[in-house]
């Protein structure tokens, strides 16, 4: 497997991750049952409450569902993102600052999902940076 379908491949893992966490999310819009809190007597709560910040915010739970789909879209951007550079215009990964970024970007999913997600994001992440800052290393080094 050459380098750019190395990339390509780490960057798929983080747009599955992504499609999978957006599929999860439009779910529980029509009935929530995976982001809802496993005490379901909270659920009415978070729904007839809004947060601190702002009074127009419609109510909590729907601004906890807003952050699921920013989270999910701004993922998939950039695993098309790093995948289009990778594979189709190989040549935006010559300059370093672009690697270190795409890398730092994947990594910072690493550790958060290790901070404060669960096994699933923290492996998919991994596996997903590590094969992207490989084939990024195979292409220039």
């Amino acid at each position: 497997m050459n380098a750019q379908w190395i990339i390509g491949a780490g960057a798929f893992i983080f747009f599955l991750l992504g499609a999978l966490h957006l599929r999860i999310t439009v779910a529980d819009m029509k009935e929530p049952k995976k982001f809802a809190p496993a005490n379901r007597a909270l659920l009415p709560a978070l729904m007839n409450t809004r947060i601190a910040m702002r009074k127009d915010v419609k109510n909590f739970w729907l601004s906890y569902l807003g952050f699921h789909f920013s989270h999910s879209v701004g993922l998939m951007f950039y695993a098309l993102t790093v995948a289009y550079c990778g594979i189709v215009r190989p040549d935006i990964l010559a300059d370093v600052v672009v690697r270190v970024a795409i890398v730092a970007f994947g990594a910072s999913y690493v550790l958060m999902s290790r901070a404060f997600w669960f096994v699933i994001p923290l492996a998919g992440s991994a596996v997903g940076v590590t094969l992207i800052a490989l084939g990024m290393a195979m292409l220039y080094s």
